[in-house]
């Protein structure tokens, strides 16, 4: 045979389980949302806490292009339809809807928005959510492409044209690792946390 087996690791298999049985409520989880005008958009992004140090991967799409990067802001809003800034501090997502952007965010506890005309809400203090607890589960995903040695792009044959370029150092598949956070066996917020290579 070809592909090399690898064992199952039990343990690994139990923690997964373990943990997907965690309650996360308001003690664990900042979660807010808002909207604002397409001028302010950028104010969002370029404010938002610790963004750099704790959230510094990025997915642009604009009319035109999706780009994944790091620490890096839309030099201009005009083209910009969707945004998320995510790591280990938590996931900002921006979306376009007519001439106004409407975000939310999920992380770290005691996370604030910045100042700013951007109608901030806090989830906890909706009616009825005081006392809301969520279901956490780790959860990963394989991103499309595969890079070979000596090509900066990842290629896929089922994305056409599509830009693959992820900011990352090493060939192979990448995958994206994230946290869900469910009630009531529906899923209702989503962590991205990061960006790895795939070995498999």
């Amino acid at each position: 045979m070809s592909e090399q087996r690898r064992a199952i690791d039990f343990r690994a298999l139990a923690e997964e389980v373990q943990d997907a049985g965690q309650q996360w409520g308001q003690a664990q989880l900042a979660i807010w949302g808002g909207q604002c005008d397409e001028a302010n958009v950028l104010t969002l992004l370029e404010d938002w806490p610790q963004r750099d140090e704790t959230m510094p991967h990025r997915i642009w799409e604009y009319a035109d292009q999706i780009v994944f990067e790091e620490n890096t802001l839309p030099h201009k809003s005009d083209w910009l339809e969707h945004g998320r800034l995510f790591g280990p501090g938590g996931d900002l997502s921006v979306r376009r809807g007519g001439e106004h952007f409407y975000w939310h965010f999920v992380g770290r506890p005691g996370t604030q928005p910045p100042d700013g005309d951007f109608q901030a809400r806090y989830f906890w203090s909706q009616p009825g959510e005081a006392n809301a607890i969520f279901y956490r589960r780790k959860e990963c995903a394989l991103l499309w492409g595969e890079r070979q040695e000596g090509f900066d792009l990842w290629f896929e044959a089922r994305t056409g044209r599509a830009k693959l370029c992820y900011p990352l150092d090493q060939t192979g598949r990448v995958r994206v690792i994230y946290q869900t956070f469910s009630r009531a066996g529906r899923v209702e917020f989503v962590w991205l946390l990061r960006l790895e290579a795939y070995d498999g």
